[in-house]
């Protein structure tokens, strides 16, 4: 018999979460009758071994407190009184009704996050902001899921759920207000006392690092873009470069085009030059090229001819950086 996946069906689920690449990508949008340019951070599925997902635990960052009998509602009243300070009433909400749905042993659930901002009265985009609270604090962690039986199809996400409450860390402990720091103080003298042991608030987890690090046994699956894709997004970067030019950059490279030609034959100012242009911002110039090809020929075999050309224009220029437009 078929082993079950996470979710408890026999299907072969898919599951990742998106990363930035640094790379943004341009936009064009409509705004009253004119066009407007703007950009998207570009993101790349990492995909995680189921495995991987199962074994992955919040619970093993962080220092634990011990179970006190009458200090347990539904969640532990330390999210309340302490944690709160930093999720926030929604944040503390949401990881309630995460949490409600982790039965057993099982650290896991696939809730409908459209469903709990119903029973939230939020927003889904609000929501989801506070699952990155959560997500930021090392409450929760949601993973992407694809059903691979169904030509991988987008299910309900899939989410971590911590189950043992933390003590603040030491940084965390700092930031509070003076109030909830004697209280704090007093929670924490209870403790010892019952247990008779002194507990020691521990630092700060970057559970960032933590996500990265488990990323890292995970496959990269990045989108490969059109050849009509990556024209139109030629396009519009060079919309958002055109509006970024000044009238002095205009005739500093005219300028510099008409010095040029006279100095290089026709096929090579055809080759390497056309196309290209300049934006100065204060003692550097970087000039702009069509393609990579071009941008490295101008660097390693003309730059000495370049930077003399444009020092008889602007004597007091420092430097030069070359670049090609897909790079913006």
């Amino acid at each position: 018999m078929l082993e079950k996946n996470l979710k408890g069906t026999h299907h072969k689920l898919s599951y990742y979460r998106y990363r930035p690449t640094g790379v943004e990508e341009p936009k064009l949008r409509n705004v009253r009758d004119s066009e407007q340019t703007y950009t998207i951070k570009e993101m790349e599925k990492v995909y995680i071994k189921e495995e991987d997902v199962k074994r992955f635990s919040l619970d093993k960052h962080g220092q634990p407190i011990p179970y006190v009998d009458g200090h347990m509602t539904i969640i532990s009243n330390y999210i309340y009184d302490y944690w709160g300070h930093f999720l926030s009433a929604e944040g503390v909400a949401l990881y309630g009704h995460l949490k409600r749905y982790c039965y057993g042993d099982k650290d896991y659930c696939w809730p409908d996050l459209k469903l709990i901002s119903q029973k939230m009265g939020k927003t889904r985009n609000t929501v989801k902001k506070y699952l990155s609270i959560l997500e930021q604090y090392g409450f929760a962690l949601m993973f992407n899921v694809q059903n691979s039986d169904k030509n991988n199809m987008e299910e309900s996400p899939l989410y971590k759920i911590r189950k043992q409450v933390p003590f603040l860390p030491v940084e965390l402990y700092e930031q509070l207000p003076p109030e909830l720091k004697v209280d704090h103080d007093r929670y924490m003298q209870s403790i010892t006392d019952q247990f008779d042991q002194i507990q020691d608030l521990a630092s700060t987890v970057d559970y960032m690092d933590i996500y990265e690090d488990m990323l890292k046994s995970g496959k990269v699956l990045r989108k490969i873009k059109s050849p009509l894709e990556r024209d139109k997004e030629l396009l519009i970067k060079l919309k958002q470069l055109e509006s970024k030019k000044t009238e002095q950059d205009k005739l500093i490279w005219a300028d510099f085009i008409a010095r040029i030609q006279k100095k290089v034959t026709k096929p090579v100012f055809d080759t390497w030059f056309k196309g290209t242009f300049c934006i100065k911002r204060d003692s550097l110039y970087t000039i702009y090229c069509p393609h990579s090809f071009i941008q490295s020929w101008l660097k390693e075999r003309l730059h000495s001819l370049i930077f003399d050309t444009l020092r008889e224009i602007d004597p007091e220029f420092k430097e030069i950086n070359y670049t090609f437009i897909g790079q913006e």
